[in-house]
């Protein structure tokens, strides 16, 4: 096992610093042990990490304690008809790659293929929902292996403890190192996309219509100009894939292309009114090409999956919220309001589409964002600086007086009263269970502690 010590990290895009006393890398079961073990040589907190993609601080405390990077535990174990059982550092895009080639995929393809497994199992994901599925990773994952806070090799089934498995899923690495993920599979379905330019009121209209013809829904919104392109996805188990070209300039064109656009016109053009008409020209030149060019018949699912590198030179950043579905066309509209009433006041826009999903109610994880029904999220996007964190406090306060349910890992900036509101007494059952498996706070850093106290 490969360790450091007293040394500076960051995380993908550089918005968190950590300065770990210890930085570990385990290639076993054993290293993990001997980690939550050894006090001394691994104080606490003792933090997983992975590929540090979250936009929420996830991996330590800003002074001491262990940081534990899981990225050389990446084997994939085996597969059954049905389910794969992975390490714990094996990243998405990897495994749908394998998955492939045995004519199988994930149930969910969200497009992050960074993020580990061990971070699927037990983190807060995003993606549309298909009719009758979930549209959270974690609720796929039905088995893990893990040490707990006395060192002792755990396993728990979907099977033998579902109460058990709820609180794991979205447990942030305060239960245990988890080390070993079983996840649900299944054969690969064609996927057949299309786009559409819509208002505001036209996508209110036609969601029911959406929904009821077997659409998974992901949506762009462009709020200074109040409208949408939806993204419509259906599955045909009957058709064979043969299409992906399209995917991948797609792909780069929101990892490397329109970030690089949007920061050349925040960088040259120095007039607020000019560069305000060259962003909303980039908007519907965006507009244009997603509903003209992106269509696809049969399509591979794991085509669009994105892998961003470690040290980018540009950044797609971004935050969410969900919302009650019933409640969310009047506080899209409000939303529109909000971001050109902060723009007004402060100068500031986002530079990038936000964007949105269509998820069905899940009550799989306990801090599940669909808990109470069916959600619809609202996710801006940005290249990132100081004037987009400031935006993010205040788009915090407006999601929350307006009855958002977030995400800890891809929120940031979260305050406990935030917290206290979304999740009530869901908070006090984790926190009461989280003390029942680690009184000696050995995995929970200074970050939990503010939130869940």
């Amino acid at each position: 096992m490969d360790s450091e010590q007293d040394i500076t990290i960051k995380n993908w895009d550089g918005t968190w610093t950590y300065h770990p006393r210890v930085k570990a890398r385990p290639e076993s079961v054993e290293d993990l042990v001997e980690i939550v073990t050894d006090p001394v040589r691994f104080p606490s907190p003792v933090r997983p990490a992975g590929s540090m993609h979250s936009t929420a601080r996830m991996n330590g405390d800003d002074e001491g304690g262990t940081m534990v990077e899981m990225t050389a535990m990446n084997r994939i174990l085996h597969f059954t008809d049905d389910t794969v059982t992975v390490e714990a550092g094996v990243t998405h895009g990897d495994l749908a790659k394998a998955l492939k080639a045995r004519g199988l995929q994930p149930y969910i393809t969200t497009e992050i293929g960074n993020t580990t497994l061990a971070a699927f199992a037990c983190a807060a994901t995003k993606d549309s929902s298909f009719p009758g599925e979930y549209g959270q990773v974690s609720s796929y994952v039905v088995g893990i292996r893990y040490v707990d806070a006395n060192g002792q090799i755990k396993e728990i089934t979907e099977a033998n403890d579902p109460q058990e498995m709820q609180l794991f899923r979205t447990s942030y690495g305060m239960f245990g190192l988890i080390f070993e993920v079983t996840i649900k599979v299944r054969p690969t379905q064609a996927l057949e996309v299309r786009h559409y330019g819509l208002s505001i009121d036209e996508f209110r209209k036609f969601l029911p219509v959406y929904k009821a013809r077997g659409h998974a829904v992901m949506y762009y919104i462009y709020p200074y100009a109040r409208r949408v392109v939806v993204e419509l996805r259906k599955q045909h188990p009957d058709r064979k894939p043969n299409s992906r070209l399209r995917w991948q300039y797609r792909n780069k064109f929101w990892k490397q292309w329109a970030p690089a656009v949007a920061t050349w016109i925040d960088t040259n053009i120095k007039s607020k009114k000019w560069r305000a008409k060259a962003h909303d020209a980039f908007f519907y030149v965006q507009r244009q090409l997603m509903v003209r060019l992106m269509r696809y018949n049969h399509s591979w699912p794991h085509a669009q999956i994105i892998t961003y590198p470690r040290k980018p030179k540009v950044f797609y950043l971004f935050s969410m919220w969900s919302f009650r579905e019933t409640d969310f066309f009047d506080i899209l509209e409000r939303y529109c309001d909000f971001c050109i009433a902060y723009e007004k006041g402060t100068g500031f826009r986002c530079n990038l589409p936000s964007v949105g999903y269509v998820i069905s109610r899940d009550c799989e994880a306990l801090f599940s964002y669909t808990w109470e029904g069916p959600g619809m999220s609202i996710d801006p996007a940005s290249t990132g600086g100081r004037e987009w964190e400031e935006f993010l406090h205040a788009y915090n306060d407006f999601c929350s007086e307006h009855g958002g349910t977030p995400l800890f890992n891809q929120t940031p900036f979260l305050t406990r009263e935030m917290v206290r509101h979304s999740f009530g007494a869901r908070l006090q059952k984790f926190a009461a269970a989280r003390a029942e498996r680690d009184p000696k706070e050995r995995f929970l850093d200074q970050h939990f502690r503010n939130l869940l106290s």
